[in-house]
């Protein structure tokens, strides 16, 4: 527990600026008291004390009217010092220092407050001092007195015109209750918490349906996974399929290669067959002019003619029998080109067939590929 034990005041109101002018007032325990007439300086030990742990003026007071004036020390600046000993929270002995300075301008006096320290010793004995260009004295203060200041200024220093605050109106007297039990804090603590309540309501609401959205995307990532597996097997039964085919494919193509060869030998036949008809219609033209115009022609001896005609029977007989074997040979070639291209319709039927299955098994395939792109 803190307590407070030896106050300095030097260059405060009627306190004058010199060293000799100091006052030092010693603290008892477990009560002091202080009594003396009417401006003998009471309120203003109370104003230093509170001045000394807060770093708060006196209420109507912006530090002029705090400090000695300098018209009446008739000097132009006075320095002002509180100086207070005291035990802090752990029980070390601290001494805190605040300096002031009050300088008479023109037409006015200036104030301004000077570097505050606070001195300690530490576990070895060594005297540690921490000034207000390193930290704030006011918050160090308190941290040392272990009190808050709203405590400290309308508790424990409430100067006497402030005294009658527990009396006024209901607004003023919360104010400074949630000061006093710093039901500040909780209240914004509660504002937060509930703000925080507020986006984590909506920020949960938004990971459901996220967590819905993705449960749904995951079943059906599942669902195209089988799929997929199902795909893989067709296309590897597809990619048989196509293989056996297309060795079943080789010796039709084969067959076909050699009826598209036979047909050609089958058309030079004919050909062939074509000129000699027309060779045949040609001889039997040029016969017939020939026995028209014989007696005309021919002047030797019957027997010669006869002989002659003889020989010319003769290679007509050898024509005829020329022509009848290669249309024998003809027809049979025809029967045979009808026979396969009856077969040859059979195997481009089964090609076309082929063909076909193998476009939908590409087809399946192609399915296959797209679903894996869209897993």
């Amino acid at each position: 527990m803190s307590s407070i034990e030896k106050l300095s005041i030097r260059g405060i109101r009627s306190f004058g600026q010199e060293d000799s002018d100091c006052q030092i007032i010693d603290f008892f325990h477990p009560l002091t008291l202080i009594t003396g007439q009417n401006g003998a300086g009471k309120t203003t030990i109370i104003e230093c004390l509170k001045y000394v742990c807060t770093g708060d003026m006196p209420p109507g007071s912006k530090g002029n009217a705090f400090i000695h004036d300098p018209k009446v020390a008739h000097e132009t600046e006075v320095k002002a010092q509180v100086k207070l000993k005291f035990k802090d929270v752990t029980g070390k002995v601290a001494v805190v220092t605040r300096n002031l300075i009050a300088v008479q301008k023109l037409k006015k006096i200036e104030f301004k407050s000077l570097e505050g320290v606070i001195a300690r010793t530490n576990d070895l004995g060594e005297k540690v001092s921490l000034s207000s260009k390193c930290a704030e004295i006011d918050r160090e203060m308190v941290a040392s007195l272990g009190v808050s200041k709203p405590v400290l200024n309308n508790v424990i220093f409430c100067h006497q015109e402030d005294a009658a605050w527990p009396l006024s109106e209901g607004k003023t007297l919360k104010g400074k209750f949630d000061e006093i039990f710093a039901a500040t804090r909780y209240i914004k603590a509660l504002d937060v918490i509930k703000k925080l309540r507020t986006e984590q309501s909506i920020n949960i609401r938004d990971y459901k349906t996220e967590a819905k959205y993705l449960k749904e995307r995951k079943d059906k990532a599942k669902e195209l996974a089988s799929d997929l597996e199902a795909k893989k097997e067709k296309l590897t039964a597809a990619k048989e399929s196509v293989n056996q085919i297309t060795r079943e494919l080789r010796p039709i193509l084969e067959r076909l290669r050699e009826i598209e060869d036979r047909e050609e030998e089958i058309n030079l036949l004919s050909t062939e067959v074509a000129k000699c008809k027309a060779e045949k219609a040609q001889m039997e033209k040029n016969k017939q002019e020939l026995e028209d115009n014989l007696e005309f022609i021919f002047q030797g001896t019957n027997d010669e003619l006869r002989k002659i005609f003889q020989e010319h029977q003769v290679k007509i007989g050898d024509k005829e029998n020329t022509l009848t074997q290669t249309e024998k040979r003809l027809a049979s070639l025809e029967k045979s080109l009808q026979k396969e291209n009856e077969k040859k319709s059979k195997l481009l039927m089964n090609q076309g067939k082929i063909e076909q299955e193998h476009e939908v098994e590409n087809d399946s395939v192609e399915c296959t590929d797209s679903v894996e792109t869209i897993h």
